[in-house]
């Protein structure tokens, strides 16, 4: 298991266990920290998964994903079924979350895939084979790496089938610290979206349609904003990066600078 963090403080006292923790430190952003993950791994392993630190996988979710992919070699990525996503709402407790995902488990995975255009990053897994040391997450999208998920998960499936199975059952408890402030992450759910239409692996039509729901929803929640969500600092990064993109200028990495 390798924990990606970026100081000592960010990791837990390690526990006595039979598992072979390797806790790799440096540079914040999701898309650096899970590439020092891969490069650490690359020759050793043929399966990695992706957990989020504050996602809580079903016991089974390991043992079904490998289940799944050595069954069938058109697979090369594979994600599981939410059944609580924190993210959007209040966070959860890990106690809680054991209790949804124990009283919702089901039986026979195989019979549970769909095709998947790409994967959430909270839990995924892929073949080593296909990452291989050229497929990496784009470290241009940085701090929180909003869509870097889709972006990588997307390449990934121009070389074979992303499929979601609904046996993987997982709880993403939401943890509210440690993530980006609301002006940097408004910022990035937009230029990250068009950013990644030049690039190719996202849709003009998915592009504008990212960019709207984000100012209608911050834009309309700054009167009513959530407790947990700075819908007026969110609003603010998406004003500001809709300026950027009028003026011709789209790049990712400013969202650090805001």
């Amino acid at each position: 298991m390798v924990v990606s963090a970026t100081e000592e403080a960010d990791v837990e006292p390690r526990r006595q266990s039979r598992l072979n923790v390797d806790v790799i430190l440096g540079s914040p952003g999701t898309s650096i920290q899970r590439n020092r993950a891969l490069d650490r791994l690359q020759a050793l392993y043929n399966v990695v998964f992706f957990f989020d630190d504050d996602f809580v996988p079903s016991p089974y979710w390991i043992e079904r994903a490998v289940r799944i992919l050595g069954s069938d070699s058109t697979v090369v990525g594979i994600s599981g079924r939410i059944i609580h996503d924190g993210a959007m709402s209040d966070a959860v407790s890990w106690e809680q979350a054991e209790r949804w995902i124990l009283a919702a488990d089901i039986p026979d995975p195989e019979a549970l895939l769909t095709e998947a255009p790409d994967l959430y990053g909270c839990n995924m897994a892929f073949r080593m084979t296909v990452i291989g040391s050229a497929v990496r997450f784009d470290e241009r999208l940085v701090l929180y790496g909003w869509l870097e998920d889709k972006d990588f998960s997307r390449r990934i499936g121009r070389l074979g089938r992303l499929v979601q199975s609904a046996s993987l059952l997982g709880v993403h408890l939401g943890i509210k610290q440690g993530r980006v402030s609301g002006r940097q992450l408004g910022y990035s759910q937009i230029v990250n979206s068009w950013y990644l239409f030049h690039k190719g692996t996202m849709s003009a039509k998915e592009a504008s349609a990212n960019t709207l729901k984000a100012l209608a929803i911050n834009g309309i929640m700054v009167i009513w904003p959530e407790q947990f969500i700075d819908r007026w600092g969110r609003f603010k990064g998406n004003i500001i990066a809709v300026r950027h993109l009028l003026s011709g200028v789209c790049r990712p990495e400013n969202a650090a600078d805001l």
